[in-house]
């Protein structure tokens, strides 16, 4: 794992505890007792150097502890011809069926999913 992904998923990490913080606080919450969040294969998320990062982030905060429940969202694509949906495999946009082109259905999410809190 590089210094730079470590970076990219610190940012991602940042972005989702202030949401997480900020609804704990629109929610008068004291304690966030997980975080679910739903990501794509295609998304360019390290799932290893987020949770670092969640670790990390996390100490001294209402978050310290929580569980982190991530998601995978495979990458699905539909037929631009035959309209046959398939996981795409190594990145090959081409139909196994009719060799159309698979338009991207799912894959690149980055989202919160849900927050239990207390």
């Amino acid at each position: 794992m590089k210094v730079g992904d470590q970076m990219h998923e610190m940012a991602i990490t940042e972005g989702i505890l202030k949401i997480a913080f900020d609804y704990a606080d629109q929610n008068h919450s004291t304690k966030i007792n997980k975080i679910t969040l739903k990501i794509g294969e295609m998304s360019g998320v390290e799932i290893e150097a987020l949770n670092l990062a969640f670790e990390v982030l996390t100490k001294n905060t209402i978050a310290e502890n929580a569980e982190l429940i991530i998601n995978r969202v495979p990458i699905v694509g539909e037929c631009n011809k035959c309209k046959k949906t398939f996981h795409i495999d190594h990145y090959n946009f081409f139909c196994p069926e009719c060799d159309g082109i698979l338009i991207l259905k799912s894959g690149r999410e980055l989202q919160v999913e849900s927050l239990d809190l207390s």
